[in-house]
């Protein structure tokens, strides 16, 4: 039991500062290009098609991966609405479900609950971050996807 409420607790707090951590990041991206001459860029990797799991949108930029290991963590931003994205998800991985909406982030997981994706606005757009807790592909498909 105490494991349990340890590894929800852990998982809840880790998405919040996922999120958080997603929206400095996007903070720090849109400052730096509001200047002539920024000073430093935030890396940026060319996004796969999909992360672990998890199907990415065929316009996604600014990818960011954050765990190589389980539970693996991946954020990326959208030029499209939260609704929209939502839509895409739930058309492309019909085992994921609507779980929930608070202060305008949805969340959707699949039954097992080890895949989950956050829809957030985020300005003119909308920012994923994707959590999968356990590798349900073949190692193959893992590996293509990092």
């Amino acid at each position: 039991m105490t494991n349990i409420r340890y590894m929800t607790t852990y998982m809840t707090m880790r998405r919040y500062l996922l999120s958080a951590l997603g929206f400095s990041m996007m903070t720090l991206s849109m400052s730096a290009h509001a200047t002539s001459a920024p000073e430093s860029q935030p890396d940026i990797t060319s996004c796969p098609a999909s992360f672990y799991a998890v199907k990415i949108h065929e316009e996604a930029r600014q990818c960011q991966r954050f765990d190589a290991q389980m539970p693996a963590s991946m954020v990326y931003f959208v030029n499209d609405s939260t609704d929209a994205l939502v839509a895409f998800y739930l058309a492309l991985m019909p085992d994921l479900h609507l779980k929930g909406e608070h202060n305008a982030r949805i969340l959707l997981t699949n039954d097992a609950g080890d895949v989950r994706v956050v829809v957030s606005p985020d300005g003119e757009g909308a920012q994923i971050d994707i959590l999968v807790v356990a590798d349900t592909q073949t190692s193959t498909e893992s590996s293509a996807a990092e």
